[in-house]
């Protein structure tokens, strides 16, 4: 049975494609042990330690339920050569229920409750409806928070090779199982080593263009209100549908 979606929306959000205030304007297209999961690379690297931090990873969710962190995202339009810098908080509750506030540099909604997601821009009043699955394969990093198993089904997971030894971190790759026209081609993975949540994501897509999420001021199994996570469309709003 699929798991709720908390590391979903964190690599939703991952996604250079995604229009979740990394683009100028949204509507203009552009208890058991874990499920073995599938992995990329080097047969010889030490599967060891990987199964360890997945099965860390596995405890961590399950032990989890609501999380609040303010984020920095900077997202790299490799055509172009322009980088966007926003910024925000981030509201979990479980099973399923995530909020990102955009606060600069422009104000932005998102709400993933189940596998809906609503974007809403106040100063265009406009609304972007779609499901997680139609969000795919363009929003493939939706897929982070959703438990071991989960990630296994959708990305194939093996340490990252990285230039130093982060001592407050593991970093981990994932590469997409399935691509489509706009696809990810690969996620990286930075969980603390202490309590395997997620510090930073970077994704790169097709068309090289990169997007770093980086978590801080984290806080875990605070009291957060159902109505935090209510929206209501605003009835003079512009509903705009699937851009993918």
């Amino acid at each position: 049975m699929k798991r709720p979606a908390f590391c979903i929306a964190l690599l939703l959000l991952a996604s250079p494609s995604v229009a979740l205030g990394t683009e100028d304007d949204p509507s203009e297209p552009h208890d058991a042990e874990p499920q073995r999961t599938e992995r990329a690379g080097n047969p010889t690297e030490p599967t060891a330690l990987l199964d360890r931090i997945l099965k860390q990873m596995d405890m961590a969710y399950k032990g989890l339920q609501s999380y609040r962190a303010e984020f920095d995202q900077e997202s790299e339009t490799k055509a172009f050569k322009r980088k966007r810098l926003s910024s925000g908080r981030l509201f979990f509750l479980k099973p399923g229920e995530m909020r990102w506030s955009y606060l600069e540099p422009e104000e932005r909604e998102v709400y993933l409750s189940g596998e809906q997601i609503r974007i809403y821009i106040p100063s265009r009043n406009q609304v972007l409806e779609q499901t997680l699955n139609d969000a795919m394969p363009g929003m493939a990093p939706a897929r982070l928070f959703m438990g071991v198993e989960e990630l296994g089904e959708s990305f194939l997971i093996s340490l990252a090779d990285t230039d130093a030894e982060d001592e407050k971190a593991h970093c981990l790759r994932l590469t997409p199982k399935r691509k489509g026209t706009i696809s990810v081609e690969e996620i990286l993975l930075w969980v603390g080593k202490k309590d395997f949540l997620p510090l930073r994501t970077e994704s790169r897509d097709v068309l090289g263009n990169r997007t770093t999420l980086l978590f801080r001021n984290a806080e875990v199994n605070v009291p957060l209100k159902e109505d935090l996570f209510r929206f209501e469309i605003p009835p003079d709003a512009e509903i705009l549908g699937n851009p993918f």
